[in-house]
């Protein structure tokens, strides 16, 4: 079995107590049939509390007000301090913040942003991310339906993907733009089952002239009078999927209400604003957001098929994590700091890529091409 995890992955460290926003809280922490099995048989005072403290029929641990049952009130599990550490953990408990994509012969691991104390380790680098990779040989597998030729152009892509995402020489926005260019270009590859062209493609947006053509493309939108009315419209249309999803915490609801009312009234594009909002969000945010999502998600299309879509879902939850940064800017541009943009991305996090069906959800509404086609994702760049 082969193992990539970026290079800051073994920095994590769980700041228990002291974590503002504790993963025991503000969703339902399921249990996997494996300790569930083990918690029935548990004995002792440990054993009456997990029997009485365990909803049996949905397989997940009671809450009350909003917090697992077994959080205490200085922030610390019990069922850690009283049921013998870690072993005591269901999966989901031993796991998070740890996010895994299984393939055949490999296992990608990272740090899922929902957590503080990750999110200041995705957001707070300045350095590129690299991927660190070991094997270990006495785990082996095989999946009898998986499409390996499929997933080798997926990897190649996603590895160029990365080499022009962190291309400082270049504005993020022009980055964005090739890497987007670059998933629309090889999902008609895909559609069209004509793989063996990708490396052809690949070759093309390995060219340093691909800059050039980009950037004069990207003038030309500029320079069209309907920029700044598509930009502020597919803004929107990214905001109208966010209302479209599953709310986890009630409060979210009211900060992108807020959101949207702040931006509604700015006579300002999407992204533009002086250099006091791009101090707080300057580029190398925007690069770790995308090559965090890129590599959490991108690969998964050899299961769908839709490597477009996935980079569309990449791009998205970038762009609005942005936005809602500079609404909360807007409202207050002397009191904002990087604490409260990892604060922002850390909270996008928690209710979009912990819900399978906002994740589904999001990707599906991507699709529409009407309103989130290729120029106008460029244009709210």
């Amino acid at each position: 079995m082969h193992y990539t995890v970026p290079h800051y992955y073994k920095r994590f460290r769980c700041t228990g107590g002291g974590c503002p926003d504790t993963c025991c809280a503000g969703w339902q922490i399921q249990i996997d049939p494996a300790s569930l099995k083990k918690y029935s048989k548990a004995k002792g005072p440990v054993g009456s509390r997990l029997k009485n403290e365990i909803d049996w029929n949905e397989q997940c641990f009671r809450q009350y007000d909003g917090k697992c049952a077994f959080l205490n009130e200085n922030g610390l599990c019990d069922l850690y301090l009283e049921g013998g550490g870690k072993k005591a953990f269901c999966r989901t408990c031993r796991t998070y913040p740890r996010h895994i994509e299984e393939f055949e012969g490999l296992r990608e691991i990272s740090l899922s942003l929902s957590c503080p104390a990750a999110a200041e380790l995705i957001l707070g680098s300045g350095e590129p991310v690299r991927f660190l990779e070991a094997d270990d040989p006495a785990k082996e597998e095989s999946y009898p339906e998986f499409d390996f030729f499929l997933f080798t152009k997926l990897m190649d892509a996603r590895t160029l993907i990365f080499r022009i995402l962190q291309n400082r020489e270049h504005p993020f926005r022009l980055r964005a733009i090739v890497c987007l260019a670059l998933a629309h270009d090889l999902q008609e590859r895909i559609d069209k089952n004509a793989l063996f062209d990708a490396d052809r493609l690949l070759e093309r947006y390995s060219s340093p002239s691909v800059w050039t053509w980009f950037e004069r493309r990207l003038n030309m939108l500029d320079s069209d009078i309907r920029h700044q009315r598509l930009s502020l419209q597919t803004a929107g249309n990214l905001f109208v999927i966010l209302n479209q999803m599953e709310v986890l915490r009630p409060e979210w609801k009211a900060r992108l209400r807020g959101a949207r009312d702040t931006l509604s009234v700015s006579e300002a594009s999407p992204g533009t604003g002086p250099e006091e909002f791009h101090a707080i969000f300057p580029d190398v945010i925007a690069e770790q957001l995308m090559v965090y999502f890129v590599f959490t998600y991108f690969c998964g299309a050899v299961y769908s098929g839709n490597a477009y879509g996935k980079m569309k879902f990449s791009l998205a939850c970038t762009l609005l994590i942005r936005e809602l940064t500079r609404a909360e800017w807007i409202k207050e541009p002397s009191g904002m700091s990087s604490a409260d943009v990892l604060d922002i991305a850390q909270k996008f996090s928690r209710e979009i890529e912990h819900s399978d069906f906002n994740k589904c959800r999001m990707e599906k509404m991507l699709d529409d091409e009407d309103r989130f086609g290729l120029e106008k994702l460029f244009s709210v760049l």
